[in-house]
This record gives C-alpha cells, sequence and structure tokens, in this order.
C-alpha cells in the first residue's frame, strides 16, 4: 500500500488525466506565481546574461504573476470626493455601496521553505531510496539518536511544498519522525505551532489536507 507522499504523487497524476486543460500540476502553479520557480539546475542559477530569451521570458511571466497575487492597498472611496456610487447619500464620510471582496478564502503565495534551502545544501540525513515500491526515503543517521528539536520543526515547514521532491521528503520524513519519537515529539511541539500556522494561511486545499492528516497522526502519536 503506498505512503501518505505516494498517495499525494498519484493524486496528481489523477488530477492530469482527468483534467485536460492543463490547469493543475506544478508548471501551472509555477506560471501563475503560486509555487516558488526553483532553481535553473541542481548547481544552481545560471546568470542572467547567459539565460536563453524561452527562459527568461517565462520568468518575467511568472514574477508578473506573482506580482499581481500581492494585495493592494487602495484608499478608501468613502473619504474622498463624493460620487454616486458612495453610500446612500452624497455624505463622503459614509462607506460605499460595494465593500471589496475580503479574500479571506483566496489561495496565497507559497513561499520557499527552510526545509527546501535545507535539502538542497545537503543538511539533512535523508536521501530517496530509488527502486522501492510505492516511495521510500533512507536516513542517514537512527532516528533514535535525531536532534528532534532541530529536525521536526524543519520537517513540519517542508509540509506546505507542492513540489517533489521537496514534498515526498518531508511528508515521508515527518511520518517516520512521527512514528519513531515517542519521548522526544512532546518537548517540540511548541516549535510547531508556526509551521503549521504557515501552512494553513497559505489557504492550499491540498496543503491544508496534508497538514490535517500529520496533525491527526502527532495527536495519536505514542508521547
Amino acid at each position: 500500500m503506498p505512503g501518505p507522499a505516494a498517495t499525494l504523487m498519484i493524486e496528481d497524476a489523477l488530477q492530469a488525466m482527468v483534467r485536460k486543460d492543463g490547469m493543475v500540476g506544478t508548471k501551472y502553479e509555477k506560471s501563475k506565481g503560486f509555487i516558488p520557480m526553483g532553481s535553473h539546475c541542481c548547481f544552481g542559477d545560471f546568470p542572467t546574461d547567459y539565460l536563453p530569451e524561452g527562459v527568461k521570458s517565462k520568468l518575467k511571466a511568472a514574477q508578473r504573476a506573482r506580482t499581481a497575487l500581492l494585495p493592494r492597498i487602495k484608499s478608501d472611496p468613502g473619504l474622498t470626493i463624493p460620487s454616486k456610487i458612495q453610500g446612500f447619500s452624497w455624505n463622503p464620510h459614509l462607506p460605499p455601496d460595494e465593500p471589496p471582496f475580503a479574500g479571506a478564502r483566496k489561495r496565497q503565495i507559497i513561499t520557499a521553505s527552510q526545509f527546501r534551502n535545507f535539502y538542497d545544501r545537503g543538511d539533512l540525513p535523508i536521501c530517496i531510496l530509488h527502486g522501492s515500491v510505492g516511495g521510500k526515503i533512507t536516513w542517514k543517521v537512527d532516528l533514535e539518536r535525531l536532534d528532534y528539536h532541530h529536525f521536526l520543526p524543519i520537517f513540519f515547514e517542508g509540509l506546505r511544498e507542492k513540489e517533489d521532491p521537496y514534498r515526498f521528503l518531508a511528508v515521508t520524513g515527518t511520518y517516520d519522525m512521527l512514528a519513531r519519537g515517542g519521548p522526544k515529539i512532546l518537548p517540540v511541539v511548541p516549535q510547531l505551532i508556526i509551521p503549521m500556522k504557515t501552512a494553513f494561511n497559505t489557504k492550499d486545499p491540498a496543503i491544508i489536507c496534508t497538514v490535517l492528516k500529520v496533525l491527526q497522526t502527532l495527536v495519536s502519536a505514542d508521547m
């Protein structure tokens, strides 16, 4: 039976087959500015002068889309020049008839997590076990000897990643640490609040479901 991370990958593949409009997947979300673009290659970014024109246009389009998602502060029209759309009278101090949308459920920009930075630098004691059925990871350090105060908050912060292998490693590593952490988990719980809150604030349904499932495992863990 596939694990939680492999289930997310299967769900992505299923959505790509069902929806033929191409409005799913990491490529689409990168073009719309929802998730980070990532590095150009495994060695980092190329200098700007050596980028092909096609890559430059894609980066500029993604930056414009990302800028369009940022909230804008607008002046209150009810406190400026009177007009017919302001309130129920010509009083400039009345609020407008149609207030703007609050955007409480609007998806927010997902910034790069510290998990991505740590993994790119090679600071995490994990690697992908290639060839395994269902997807597995290999720990370079015994989990009983792992510093949970340092690594568990980093893995929880990686739960908001939507691009593999970061998402796969963060989700699988989190479940492994919760399954074998024992009494080491309880002292680290206060440090997990901010990563979970940051993930919930993205208002992305897939990320929220992933964090809620991890939260269920955390509550039922043997601490």
